[in-house]
């Protein structure tokens, strides 16, 4: 179906697109869709695992296949768009990520959901970038600000609303469809998604991207592959020596990516990534503080969802609701704190920052008090400080970047951001993980020894005699040496199954033996968990620095093309000019 006004240029160079809001609209439907599949499907694993017999590395690779694809493909669908038509693009992402997800709801094997995550993830990547480039172009440089803030709070929500979603539709047993309906309800969402596109979204396209750069599709998946794939699984495979050489050769894969780019622009203007965006300060340094900012929300929701479940006992449904108030936070500030750059500039992307320091200090405050005693409600008020900090930054910075970009460019710079978070989202879950699970396990002893009195106190209300109690205690503490030094918590070692030998306990006190061992172990989990989580995020509080630091690269005030300083009746500049420099 093509739109009447399909060859008319974007809103960026001619009249602005007069259905532009209700195309904002539609396409933040299909791109929530996206975001909350990153997640939504982590509180279904354990059912998941049970219901299609699934191994450990199949069920990471039911979670790990979207977002590797998602995060891959980017780049290049973000240029093909730019080649083709945005819509037609965003349509065809849509219809993938349609058909992938009713392939993943009707899968019978994890090898047939893990290739329709493959899809999925494919079509997610088409629908964001797309996405992003048709806000660029569909919208004057005054109203960017205003749908840039809408993709913002979004993006504060969608993440956290899987876990949520998740836990409601599994919990559910919709039609006694168990775990299904989380992909299955992408369906009638999609749907009604595409026919809004059809209807509301205009086309537009570069007219100067010739062909597309196959050399550099090739490269720089290359380039990817090599970096995301040992941050996705290294953690999982105990980071051997081939995750570090993987790595390694990244660097001189993306090395042969920007020399061969920067000629292939020179000779026929046709690059995948326009080298010149690089050129732009407001995109390099909005590129940094997005690689740190999703590095920061990955690493703190990796090992704080494990303190939650794992940790704390708490139910899929009851770990995504206690994450509410953060997504909370974030959607008030991040509804108007675009805007409020466009007058504060970048003060207001620091102000960001800081408010996220707090709010983790706070968090770390209040695990640290509560110890195992916590519940959702007490980590309300930090969660929500996080949130606030957060609106602050995601609106803003995602303008910042993508205003200054020339239309034509649109897809390229919307995928290289939104590559920059992926890259950063990987880094922070792989970096956090290795240093929580470090963490967690040298806690073990000194979590059970934290215990050990009330454990004794119990232990004599039932009769156990000192020489017993010493034998039951030193068991305690060896099993939660091994568990901490154990790789599967789901099969304990021999140790833990005999903490209580036999005799221990006098006749007739076997059962409350055991279920104050059990009360004890536990606590000590809790309290294990709850130190480790604690001490863990003093790291995110370090990268928080460092984002704040960053922030002071960009421009002081957000740039205005000339025609908004000027004369607003004056010709408007033909796109390059209008990028401007990047000076402040």
């Amino acid at each position: 179906m093509t739109h009447p006004q399909a060859e008319t240029p974007p809103a960026g160079e001619g009249e602005p697109d007069p259905q532009r809001w209700r195309a904002a609209a539609v396409i933040l439907v299909a791109i929530a869709l996206d975001l909350i599949d990153t997640t939504i499907v982590n509180v279904a694993l354990p059912v998941l695992q049970t219901e299609l017999d699934a191994s450990k590395a199949a069920l990471q690779w039911v979670a790990a296949a979207y977002t590797l694809t998602f995060a891959l493909s980017l780049i290049t669908v973000g240029r093909i768009g730019d080649m083709l038509g945005r819509k037609r693009m965003i349509s065809i992402g849509i219809v993938s990520f349609v058909v992938a997800s009713l392939l993943c709801g009707v899968a019978q094997s994890t090898e047939m959901l893990i290739a329709a995550r493959v899809l999925q993830g494919l079509g997610g990547a088409v629908v964001m970038t797309q996405g992003l480039s048709v806000f660029q172009v569909a919208f004057p440089p005054k109203e960017r600000a205003a749908v840039f803030g809408m993709f913002g709070a979004l993006s504060g929500i969608a993440a956290m609303l899987g876990p949520v979603l998740g836990g409601v539709l599994v919990d559910a047993d919709l039609f006694g469809w168990s775990w299904r309906p989380i992909f299955l309800v992408n369906v009638p969402v999609g749907l009604l998604a595409l026919i809004g596109v059809a209807a509301y979204v205009r086309e537009s396209r570069s007219p100067n991207v010739q062909r597309l750069d196959l050399v550099g599709v090739g490269l720089v998946t290359l380039a990817l592959l090599s970096l995301l794939y040992p941050l996705v699984q290294g953690a999982e495979a105990g980071w051997p020596a081939w995750t570090f050489v993987a790595m390694g050769c990244s660097v001189p894969l993306f090395v042969a990516f920007a020399l061969y780019e920067r000629r292939k622009a020179a000779r026929d203007g046709s690059a995948l990534v326009e080298p010149g965006l690089f050129k732009e300060r407001p995109f390099v340094a909005g590129l940094l503080v997005m690689l740190s900012f999703f590095a920061i929300i990955a690493g703190l929701f990796f090992p704080f969802t494990l303190y939650l479940q794992v940790g704390l006992g708490f139910s899929p449904m009851a770990a995504g609701l206690a994450t509410v108030p953060f997504s909370f936070g974030a959607m008030i500030t991040s509804s108007f704190s675009a805007v409020l750059a466009m007058k504060a500039g970048r003060k207001v992307l620091s102000i960001g920052m800081l408010i996220m320091g707090v709010g983790m200090v706070a968090l770390i405050w209040t695990i640290g008090h509560f110890g195992a005693d916590i519940g959702g409600w007490d980590l309300a008020p930090a969660l929500t400080v996080l949130g606030l900090g957060l609106g602050f930054v995601i609106s803003p910075v995602v303008d910042i970047v993508l205003g200054g970009v020339p239309v034509e460019h649109a897809g390229s710079g919307s995928g290289v951001l939104s590559t920059a978070d992926q890259l950063g989202a990987a880094a922070g879950v792989a970096v956090i993980g290795v240093l929580f699970f470090n963490l967690l396990a040298g806690q073990a002893v000194p979590a059970a020894d934290t215990v050990v009195t009330g454990l004794r106190e119990q232990l004599t209300a039932a009769g156990v005699a000192a020489p017993a109690q010493d034998t039951v205690v030193d068991n305690f503490r060896a099993c939660a040496r091994e568990m901490g030094e154990h790789e599967d918590a789901t099969e304990p070692p021999a140790v833990c199954r005999s903490v209580v030998p036999d005799g221990a306990a006098p006749a007739g006190a076997e059962e409350k033996v055991r279920q104050a061992v059990a009360d004890a172990s536990e606590r000590a989990r809790k309290e294990g968990y709850a130190k480790a989580t604690g001490d863990v995020l003093w790291y995110e509080v370090g990268v928080i620095g460092l984002g704040f630091l960053l922030t002071f690269m960009l421009p002081r005030q957000a740039r205005k093309p000339e025609w908004e300083q000027d004369d607003p009746q004056e010709t408007r500049p033909e796109p390059a000019a209008a990028a401007g420099d990047g000076r402040d």
